[in-house]
């Protein structure tokens, strides 16, 4: 027996956006997003090397792992931001 992904099945709201487009573009600007800052991070822990031993001295690294989890959060809100903005959940 064939079963459809529920995405690919959505019903579509009045402007013909999908639940399943909304999710799609969510995820591409997430991942977009996520990769700009983590590419920003190590630009900047390779430019400022010093500061960057100095960090991880300080606190191993705690300092990363909370600046990648902030980054993995910012791309998760923006997902559920473009993907309701896509399937126009703000508007009744």
């Amino acid at each position: 027996m064939f079963f459809q992904p529920a995405l690919a099945t959505a019903a579509t709201n009045g402007n013909g956006h999908s639940l399943g487009g909304a999710v799609m573009i969510g995820a591409i600007v997430a991942l977009v997003l996520i990769l700009f800052l983590i590419v920003k991070l190590f630009g900047l822990i390779l430019r400022h090397p010093f500061i960057s031993i100095g960090l991880f001295a300080l606190g191993g690294f705690t300092v990363f792992k909370f600046a990648l989890s902030g980054i993995l959060i910012l791309g998760v809100i923006a997902a559920v931001g473009v993907a309701s903005l896509w399937f126009n959940w703000g508007n009744n």
